[in-house]
């Protein structure tokens, strides 16, 4: 077997393996959608993207990749041919012309579809993670990330996928929906500083068994692998559906920064809400996002000001710890989501606000950038908890700059 880019001269033997095959792809089942595809195919032989391995004249197996995207587009191989190493020689040529030193990314099926049973492995030999569950033309797949060597973001996942299939496991007869939201998706994580928040949206109440094994799982969890970083980092709730749509009381498990407990009601801020309908990602189960609503500007309104009410109650004087950083960077986000209604990273609005001037000490704001790109680093650093003590008034003065944004934003 001979592995080669592909030539325009091949596209007939290349189309024929695509239509033999085509069941397996979703969106390829028509011939208009094959006739696409096919240019698609043309496009990448001249951009020097698309491979394929032949045997005696014929094509064994094609695959096609982009260098602008990072990531594995399409891979087919001939029924007769599997199991004889095609996809790994293919695999092979396209991660020698992609950049390892990024994520490289490729969509494939779910575990529970039984089309996704060999690429899935494939994928996992390499070293692939599974990742959020998407959607392609209406068809449900999953997202697989190769990290590069040594990248935070992968020990990260792997304790995500880990905690998702033990929440997954304890409630399988509640039908869970499980999301991941807010800094771990919008590329803001910073260990040591930030959690990883979580909701499960569950069809029937929780048992109290069950509720039992959830409120503790956290430290049973961390029991096991005490060396563990992120464990200790997951926080959100557990609930049904309807109880989180009405605001019922139900049987509903916290995970808070504070502790734990089995509660009967959830609060969820707009700013949760937000993020939750542009931004989540599903890890698991059924895609629910399509019943929630993206809040009112009243509403986001009404959190700003609460969040506004606190800073003057609880920053008049701050500690040594990275929290006082964090108000900073929470006056910024709470700022820019008054003068567009939208949700955007903390470090992201902290950023914006340096660039337009809004902060009346940018260098605290700066400072307090720095902390939050590298905590890990500073967490035995004198001086940033000595700075840190120093940000009263500079929480203060910022705090104005919100008051004057509500007052406009009447």
């Amino acid at each position: 077997m001979q592995l080669c880019f592909g030539v325009p001269e091949d596209i007939e033997k290349w189309m024929s393996l695509v239509t033999r095959v085509r069941w397996s792809f979703p969106g390829l089942e028509k011939q208009e959608k094959l006739n696409e595809h096919r240019d698609t195919v043309l496009k990448f032989m001249g951009k020097r993207q698309a491979i394929c391995v032949k045997e005696a004249n014929e094509i064994a197996g094609v695959m096609l990749f982009s260098r602008g995207h990072n990531m594995i587009c399409c891979l087919a191989v001939s029924p007769e041919c599997r199991r004889r190493g095609v996809a790994s020689m293919l695999m092979d040529e396209a991660l020698a012309n992609l950049d390892r030193t990024k994520e490289i990314l490729v969509s494939t099926f779910r575990a529970d579809d039984e089309k996704g049973t060999a690429p899935r492995a494939l994928y996992e030999k390499y070293g692939f993670i599974a990742d959020a569950l998407i959607e392609e033309l209406n068809y449900p797949n999953q997202k697989y990330v190769l990290h590069p060597i040594g990248a935070e973001r992968k020990e990260r996942q792997l304790a995500i996928n880990t905690m998702v299939r033990e929440i997954s496991g304890i409630l399988s007869d509640r039908e869970p929906s499980i999301y991941m939201y807010g800094s771990s998706v919008l590329n803001d994580f910073r260990l040591g500083w930030s959690d990883l928040d979580i909701l499960v949206l569950t069809s029937k109440q929780i048992t109290l068994e069950q509720a039992k094994s959830l409120v503790g799982l956290r430290q049973t969890m961390l029991a096991d692998e005490p060396d563990n970083p992120y464990y200790r980092s997951f926080e959100g709730g557990m609930l049904t559906l309807d109880a989180f749509l009405s605001k019922k009381t139900d049987r509903v498990v916290y995970w808070g920064t504070s502790g734990e407990r089995i509660t009967d009601s959830y609060a969820f801020d707009s700013f949760g809400m937000a993020e939750l309908v542009e931004s989540s990602v599903l890890l698991y189960g059924k895609d629910i996002r399509k019943v929630l609503k993206y809040p009112t500007f009243h509403e986001l309104y009404a959190d700003v000001k609460r969040h506004y009410e606190t800073i003057r109650k609880y920053a008049q004087s701050t500690g040594r710890s990275f929290y006082s950083f964090g108000w900073m960077l929470d006056i910024a986000r709470c700022i820019y989501t008054l003068r567009t209604g939208k949700i955007i990273a903390k470090t992201d609005a902290a950023e914006w606000a340096i660039e337009n001037n809004l902060c009346p000490d940018p260098d605290a704001l700066r400072y307090a950038l720095k902390v939050r790109r590298s905590p890990l680093e500073r967490k035995d650093d004198k001086e940033t908890f000595d700075y840190a003590e120093t940000l009263a008034e500079p929480i203060q003065r910022f705090a104005d700059v919100l008051e004057k944004e509500l007052n406009l934003s009447k």
